[in-house]
C-alpha cells in the first residue's frame, strides 16, 4: 500500500476534491493465469497498464511499484515515473438494491434506463462476432463521439469484422463481459464491450446509435451490463470507465461524458498493482 501518493498522480480539481475527497486507491491482484491465452492477455493488461489496447499514446491507468518507484524520483512523493491518470471506478454492487440505494431517488428512474424499457428496448449478453454489422451500424451512425471525430480504429473496422480478441478464455476471471441494448425491432441500439483481468474490467468500447440515444438506452445498457457482472461466477471488483477526466472539455463536471459517469456513480480512483 502507498504511504504517499506520487507526484507522477493526476490529481482531481479543488471542485472534485471537496465532493469526493481523497481517491480511492484500488490495489489489484491479477489470479495466475491457468492458461496461455490467459497469459497473453495478463502480459498485455501490464505493458499496456490496464487500457484495453495498444495504442503510441494511451492513459496510463496502472500503477507498478516494482517498476515505477525505482525511476528516477519516484516514490514516496517524487516525480520519476509514467504519468497516471486518475481512472473512473465503479466496484461491482452486492445486488439491484444495494447498488440503488447509493443512487438519489431522483436519478433512480434514469439510471436504471426505465424511460428505454418502457419503449420497449430490452439488454443482454452478448458476443460481438456475432453483432459485427450491428455494432458497425451503431458506430457509423454519428460522424463524432463526445465531440470527436471517431478514432480509425472504428471507423474503419469492416461490418464483418470477427472481434480476435473477443475469445472464450476458460477462466470466469479472464473472460469478457459485453452486453448489447436492442430496439423493439430487435436491432442493436448500444453496446458495451469490456476487457477483464482479474478483477478488473476496462469498458473497451461503448457506444449507442444516434437514432436511439434519446431514449436513455445507454443507462439501460449499463444497468443491465452491471446485473451481468453480479450475476458472473466470480464477480468482478473493479468496472473502470478510462479516465475520470475525458471528453472535449475534460475537467467540466456537467460534460457529456464527465457527468453521466458520476450520475451512474462512478467515483475517482487509483489503480495500484499489488503483485506482478
Amino acid at each position: 500500500m502507498l504511504t504517499q501518493i506520487p507526484q507522477t498522480f493526476q490529481r482531481l480539481t479543488e471542485e472534485d476534491q471537496a465532493r469526493y475527497g481523497e481517491p480511492a486507491v484500488m490495489m489489484l491482484t491479477p489470479p495466475p493465469p491457468p492458461n496461455h491465452r490467459c497469459e497473453q492477455k495478463l502480459g498485455n493488461w501490464l505493458l499496456w497498464r490496464a487500457a484495453s489496447y495498444a495504442a503510441a499514446r494511451h492513459s496510463e491507468y496502472l500503477y507498478r511499484p516494482e517498476l515505477d518507484a525505482t525511476s528516477s524520483g519516484a516514490g514516496a512523493g517524487g516525480g520519476g515515473g509514467p504519468k497516471i491518470m486518475l481512472s473512473a471506478v465503479m466496484c461491482t454492487p452486492a445486488s439491484v438494491e444495494a447498488y440503488l440505494a447509493e443512487i438519489s431517488p431522483d436519478r433512480r428512474y434514469d439510471v436504471r434506463g426505465k424511460k428505454a424499457a418502457n419503449r420497449g428496448y430490452t439488454a443482454r449478453s452478448i458476443h460481438p462476432r456475432e453483432h459485427a454489422e450491428g455494432i458497425w451500424h451503431v458506430i457509423h451512425s454519428s460522424e463524432q463521439r463526445q465531440s470527436r471525430p471517431i478514432v480509425p480504429m472504428f471507423l474503419d473496422r469492416p461490418p464483418e469484422h470477427e472481434f480476435p480478441e473477443y475469445i472464450d478464455y476458460g477462466d470466469s476471471h479472464y473472460n469478457d463481459m459485453c452486453c448489447g441494448a436492442f430496439a423493439p425491432d430487435g436491432t442493436l441500439a448500444a453496446y458495451l464491450l469490456g476487457k477483464r483481468v482479474g478483477e478488473h474490467v476496462q469498458y473497451d468500447e461503448i457506444m449507442g446509435h444516434a437514432a436511439h440515444i434519446a431514449n436513455d438506452v445507454m443507462y439501460l445498457l449499463h444497468f443491465e451490463f452491471l446485473r451481468l457482472c453480479m450475476q458472473s461466477p466470480a464477480p468482478p471488483q473493479c468496472l473502470n470507465y478510462g479516465s475520470w477526466y475525458s471528453g472535449a472539455n475534460p475537467f467540466s463536471a456537467e460534460g457529456g461524458l464527465n457527468r453521466w459517469k458520476r450520475k451512474v456513480n462512478f467515483k475517482p480512483a487509483y489503480l495500484i498493482l499489488a503483485s506482478s
